[in-house]
């Protein structure tokens, strides 16, 4: 996605504006000027503006670019916040505890020659990611980029920025569906553990006694927000049925690393095959020149296994016991479109059940 088409997407859609507020906790009536001029001759991307009052200045970067020109976004953003950090304007603008913004589309962290999480960034500045599959805003944080950053010095390679480790996806879709909950009861934030330790345990699911994990991959999905409340787009997500947020976790978020698990196994066999995960390890790590991918090899292969329960207890696309080496390929998943992996779930996942439950816990 080259700049241009970042800059029409912010300009022309209502609902990807109130996400970046939303995720600044910024009021609704602050609005996005386009091409806002700035001290020095500079021209801001966008201004997050109210009559006169700034809260925040944009600079945005396409896909399409070199290490330079993201080099020259850092550069600008920390200019924007110079100005609004010394309340400096030619249009007399006045700075409510203004943020600098870095806005780039998330396939700018995907197979670059550079590695975002190697830059210093103005300590103030928010780095915003844009989905551009689902539309979806979410913070990088700096957490995220410490990991980035040591994935380079560690010889790992970067395929995805998204990870969701030790859940199943019908997990998450719960936990979501309980926060979307609170929210329309009119809660302000929801507190992590009171809702595993008085709610959530008594689904029973998997990693009933983990559900801090579940909260960890919504919020670095961007689908819940500081206050562990649905994003817009969280919101969106948890009113759809199940096999419909699996797909969309799927093709928004995960695709890479369940096609490229699933293509390792057939690469030993089209039907049942032994295989350990040391084994699909060497597979995977020698596909990629011997550098251990980030979020699925590396941290003794409990990203593979939970990979691995993902494709079997959520959409079913694998089958193998618990303690086996013996895993089967029941469809390829990669192969088949959007209204066919969702009839497979439904046939398939083990994701009702606990679903079922969840709703005859809520009616009590």
């Amino acid at each position: 996605m080259d700049e241009m088409a970042l800059h029409k997407i912010i300009v022309e859609d209502k609902s990807v504006q109130a996400s970046i507020l939303n995720l600044l906790n910024i009021d609704s009536s602050y609005e996005f000027k386009h091409e806002d001029q700035y001290p020095n001759g500079l021209k801001a991307d966008f201004s997050i503006v109210s009559g006169n009052t700034v809260k925040g200045i944009i600079e945005c970067k396409g896909s399409d670019i070199g290490v330079n020109d993201f080099v020259r976004g850092i550069g600008q953003v920390m200019e924007y916040q110079h100005f609004a950090d010394n309340n400096l304007s030619s249009k007399g603008y006045e700075y409510d505890k203004a943020v600098s913004i870095y806005l780039f589309p998330s396939s700018i962290i995907k197979n670059k020659n550079f590695n975002i999480g190697l830059f210093g960034y103005p300590e103030k500045c928010r780095i915003i990611e844009y989905n551009e599959i689902n539309n979806g805003i979410r913070e990088i944080t700096q957490k995220e980029l410490v990991i980035f950053a040591d994935a380079q010095n560690s010889n790992k390679i970067t395929i995805s920025q998204y990870y969701i480790r030790d859940n199943r996806l019908f997990e998450l879709y719960i936990c979501l569906k309980y926060v979307l909950s609170k929210k329309i009861c009119g809660f302000k934030n929801v507190d992590r553990r009171q809702a595993e330790m008085d709610f959530l345990r008594k689904i029973e699911t998997p990693n009933n006694n983990n559900w801090r994990n579940a909260f960890i991959s919504l919020s670095s999905l961007g689908l819940i927000d500081s206050n562990n409340l649905p994003t817009p787009l969280g919101a969106k997500y948890a009113t759809m049925e199940y096999e419909e947020f699996a797909y969309e976790i799927y093709n928004s978020y995960i695709r890479v690393y369940l096609d490229l698990l699933v293509e390792t196994i057939l690469k030993k066999s089209d039907k049942s095959v032994n295989i350990t995960y040391d084994e699909i390890k060497k597979m995977l790590t020698e596909e990629f020149n011997g550098k251990e991918i980030l979020f699925m090899t590396d941290s003794d292969n409990r990203y593979l296994s939970s990979w691995m329960n993902i494709l079997r207890d959520d959409y079913g696309a694998v089958d193998f016991a618990s303690r086996s080496n013996w895993r089967t390929v029941k469809y390829k998943i990669f192969d088949l479109n959007r209204d066919t992996i969702i009839s497979k779930i439904k046939m398939y996942s083990i994701a009702y059940q606990y679903i079922e439950k969840f709703h005859s816990e809520m009616s009590k």
